[in-house]
């Protein structure tokens, strides 16, 4: 985990849920009102300084996400708009956790930076570090966001109140969904399916249409005809020259050596693939579907037998050695099959709406001020 990462990590773990990492600080105190503010909400500045910290990381982290999106200037300008928001969003949430008398204990907070700190707990090979290390780790993250200990727990103490509110309010009121509902739902996405269509029903609002493409996503890849395939890879950069592509397919071919002389394959995965998230798997990649893989990966994928290993495969990214786990044919998409999944998205999807309904009635009686910067 590279240390930008890490700082995406701790702020991720101050976000509250359905929030963006990138929002994650809480509001200061109103004893700064002598600093330059953002936005006030019921007498509670939100600082300037805090807004620019939180735009930076959001910045940070949209730049290498999705460059080209971010030379857009109105693209940049909706997502400080956004920043804003989610900072007003949680110090309403905050607020009306002070007036019900909210309680926060202390081992609240101690789970809270605990759980937090165990996500420093491995290197970015993925080796466990010892206790000391991870304490390393963590403070220098803490000091990589300009935060003290103390100001931390502050932050995570007033993240755990809005949790609890949310809690109370909204998640512990929500119903589940009748089994009538999921059926529906289910038949909608099956003749999705098999219309071919990409574009979703008409009358889904953009986020009623992102997840329902979403889960229509996660049924096709579970009916599909697939192989679940483990692989080792040797990367290429962009524009590699010849003398870097000789020397990749090179290291494949040694690897692959390796294998045929009987190697374990998820052993060899794991101390040479440069795909760190296959690699700590030993390899497995999970399923491939038909369509989704690069041409020549997908048809090495599907025409070997199960068991066997493939030479190194030139694709965009590197050379590819696969070995193939496990076929499965196509099959009809079965609602009992898909039954939990639908119950549990639909659960989520309410939640959503009953969460962003819940901070957008305790806004409209808030006094909020905004005065978002050029």
């Amino acid at each position: 985990m590279n240390s930008s990462n890490k700082v995406l990590v701790l702020l991720a773990a101050l976000a509250l849920p359905g929030v963006p990492a990138a929002a994650a600080s809480a509001a200061p105190a109103a004893t700064h009102h002598m600093e330059d503010t953002v936005a006030v909400v019921n007498g509670t500045p939100i600082l300037l300084s805090e807004f620019q910290k939180e735009v930076a990381e959001a910045m940070d982290y949209w730049t290498k996400a999705m460059p080209e999106a971010m030379k857009d200037p109105a693209h940049v300008k909706k997502l400080r708009e956004g920043v804003l928001e989610q900072l007003i969003d949680r110090e309403v949430l905050y607020q009306q956790g002070v007036k019900e008398k909210v309680k926060v204990r202390e081992r609240d907070i101690d789970n809270g930076v605990a759980e937090i700190k165990g996500r420093f707990s491995k290197n970015e090979e993925g080796k466990a570090l010892t206790e000391a290390e991870t304490e390393a780790q963590f403070a220098k993250q803490l000091k990589t966001l300009g935060m003290s200990y103390d100001k931390f727990r502050e932050r995570l103490s007033r993240q755990i109140m809005a949790r609890k509110v949310i809690e109370e309010n909204v998640r512990q009121k929500l119903k589940q969904p009748e089994e009538k509902e999921a059926k529906d739902y289910f038949d909608r996405v099956k003749a999705f399916l098999v219309s071919g269509s990409s574009e979703p029903p008409k009358d889904l609002d953009e986020d009623g249409a992102g997840a329902f493409l979403e889960i229509s996503q996660h049924v096709k890849a579970m009916t599909s005809e697939r192989v679940r395939v483990s692989r080792i890879l040797i990367k290429l950069s962009p524009n590699p020259t010849e003398n870097e592509k000789k020397r990749a397919l090179k290291t494949a071919l040694a690897i692959k050596k390796r294998l045929d002389d009987g190697a374990a394959f998820a052993e060899v995965a794991k101390e040479e693939s440069e795909d760190p998230e296959g690699a700590a798997r030993g390899g497995d990649i999970g399923f491939v579907i038909r369509g989704v893989a690069p041409p020549e990966f997908e048809k090495a994928a599907f025409a070997m037998p199960v068991g066997d290993v493939s030479e190194p495969i030139e694709t965009e990214i590197g050379y590819n050695i696969i070995r193939v786990q496990e076929k499965r044919a196509s099959e009809a998409p079965a609602f009992d099959a898909f039954k939990d999944d639908i119950g549990r998205f639909l659960m989520n999807t309410n939640y959503q709406k009953e969460l962003e309904k819940y901070v957008k009635g305790l806004k409209a009686k808030a006094v909020v001020e905004r005065n978002l910067p050029a």
